[in-house]
């Protein structure tokens, strides 16, 4: 595991679930690294959250399916 004992953050934890259970062929723990850092959730490099990561870590799904983001 590439996280040597240390805790993963909520959001990171959720992503590397879903990941697994939709392609099993990938290593979930990079596409999720990559994709949380690319959209500002995870500081680049590293598997820190940022204080949008937080936040969006702390959300549930049920949350997010009661308030879908909003176009503008």
């Amino acid at each position: 595991m590439p996280t040597r004992g240390r805790k993963l953050p909520a959001l990171m934890e959720t992503a590397v679930k879903k990941i697994k259970q939709a392609s099993p062929g990938v290593n979930p723990y990079a596409v999720a690294s990559a994709t949380l850092q690319k959209s500002g959730s995870l500081k680049k490099g590293t598997n820190k959250p940022t204080k949008q990561g937080v936040t969006r870590g702390a959300k549930t799904e049920a949350w997010r399916r009661a308030h879908p983001p909003t176009k503008k």
